[in-house]
């Protein structure tokens, strides 16, 4: 007998001079030279419009593998150290010092959100190393903020996210990685005070037929702490393997 099995895989900103806070310990040169360039800066105010409606963006034939815009729940992440999940309101406290910092004024979308740490000044943790070259020394001591996805059954992937940058870069600094190897930074550029929300998209058609582990990490100096790393809208999306082209067997 034979069966047929077809297996379908279907702020309030406060702009002003920085003020030197006094220190009782010494601060070696490498310390000094990001006070000296935190003190330059004066940021400007940040502005955010109304949220841009969710876009209907991974075109025709892909699917949405994953979506969370983290109201009803943190998207099931994964976080450590300084990623937090919840209702974003500013509050700056020690962390923030007397230093510049942007915070956006509200999430991409609705009153929930990711961030380090998230209604706060992100903590001086001292696990930069790299930074200067962009080669991350240590990905075990950052601030990893984690979820797996299932790719199995799709031709080709995309990863996208809102985010809100206010890393003090080229101290602090953050990467992006799927299956334990980086795919986006932010690194090297120098310090741009962010001013709205950005999407950014990033390939994953390389994962496409697995699971795939994706990670937001962030590093920062001993020094200096800006508002954050935000992250709102994470979406995955993959393009179904056709019909015709999946498995099947004659038993």
């Amino acid at each position: 007998m034979r069966a047929f099995r077809l297996t379908m895989m279907m702020v309030v900103l406060v702009i002003g001079a920085v003020v030197m806070a006094p220190c009782a310990a010494a601060v070696t040169p490498e310390e000094q030279a990001e006070i000296d360039a935190a003190n330059a800066v004066v940021a400007p105010l940040g502005t955010v419009g109304s949220p841009v409606p969710h876009p209907d963006a991974n075109g025709a034939g892909r699917a949405v593998v994953f979506f969370s815009d983290f109201e009803s729940d943190n998207g099931g992440m994964t976080p450590s150290l300084d990623w937090e999940w919840g209702t974003f309101a500013w509050a700056p406290g020690a962390n923030c010092g007397t230093y510049s910092n942007v915070p956006p004024s509200a999430p991409y979308s609705g009153t929930n959100m990711w961030g380090t740490v998230l209604n706060d000044c992100y903590n001086n943790l001292s696990n930069n190393s790299g930074y200067d070259t962009c080669v991350n020394g240590n990905t075990a001591d950052d601030s990893i903020l984690a979820v797996t996805v299932d790719l199995a059954g799709y031709t080709d992937a995309q990863l996208s996210w809102w985010e809100w940058n206010d890393l003090y870069l080229n101290w602090d600094w953050g990467e992006v990685y799927v299956n334990g190897q980086a795919v986006f930074q932010h690194c090297g550029t120098g310090y741009s005070a962010p001013s709205a929300w950005v999407q950014q998209v990033v390939d994953l058609t390389g994962y496409a037929g697995g699971s795939v582990t994706i990670e937001f990490h962030m590093m920062s100096s001993g020094v200096v702490a800006y508002a954050g790393w935000y992250i709102d809208d994470l979406e995955v999306s993959g393009t179904p393997v056709p019909v015709e082209l999946q498995s099947f067997s004659i038993e």
